[in-house]
């Protein structure tokens, strides 16, 4: 199967070097274009294992067509983010208000500020690059009103982390069923770059386990 990694929101693919580089094999990278130009075509012609971080999960769900047979992970992933009447565990509408509100002004501080929120600090936090503030704001927009738990039976198996600081224990939980959330203590939001060797062989297994399905 090939491997696709698709990043988070305020991130670029480089977030996955450290996974890629354990990983021994190949894996295509999405672009979802917040520093520069998108690249979000999949590989085509068989099966994929696509991984999703975070809003990249959401992304693979909601607006990815993948081929027949493909199969899908979240690391740090979610099937909604925002709150809403049904779904009390997510993130308050208003905080994505402000959000958005701030890149209008100055997207370098809303990004400085999420990565701090994430768990980076100093240079990591500080570098920022040349923020696409339309591809951000749409990325924004998604979190916001993406809704991908009808389509939730298809992520195979999660990867979080119990101290995640954007995607909480209770948001994990109402996205994916018990049996498919593999939990680590620590590690936070940035399980690629905290824990890349767990990473990678969260999805080489999986790998293995499908493409011995015949799939």
């Amino acid at each position: 199967m090939q491997i696709v990694l698709v990043h988070g929101w305020g991130f670029t693919p480089a977030m996955w070097q450290p996974v890629q580089d354990r990983l021994g094999r190949a894996a295509a990278m999405v672009d979802l274009g917040f520093f520069g130009p998108a690249e979000m075509g999949l590989p085509t012609g068989q099966p994929l294992l696509a991984v999703g971080h975070s809003l990249g999960l959401l992304w693979l769900l909601t607006r990815a067509c993948l081929p027949e047979g493909s199969v899908v992970l979240g690391i740090n992933g979610f099937t909604r983010f925002s709150r809403a009447e049904d779904f009390p565990a997510g993130v308050m509408p208003r905080v994505l208000d402000r959000m958005m509100k701030g890149l209008e002004r100055d997207a370098a501080p809303v990004l400085r500020q999420f990565r701090e929120n994430c768990g980076l600090s100093g240079q990591e936090a500080e570098r920022i690059g040349n923020p696409e503030t339309t591809r951000l704001m749409e990325g924004l927009n998604l979190l916001q009103t993406g809704d991908a738990r009808l389509q939730g039976h298809h992520v195979q198996a999660a990867l979080a982390s119990r101290d995640d600081a954007i995607v909480s224990l209770a948001m994990t939980e109402a996205s994916f069923p018990p049996e498919r959330i593999e939990w680590l203590e620590t590690g936070g939001h940035l399980l690629p770059l905290t824990h890349p060797d767990r990473c990678a062989t969260f999805i080489l297994e999986a790998c293995e386990e499908f493409s011995a399905d015949g799939r």
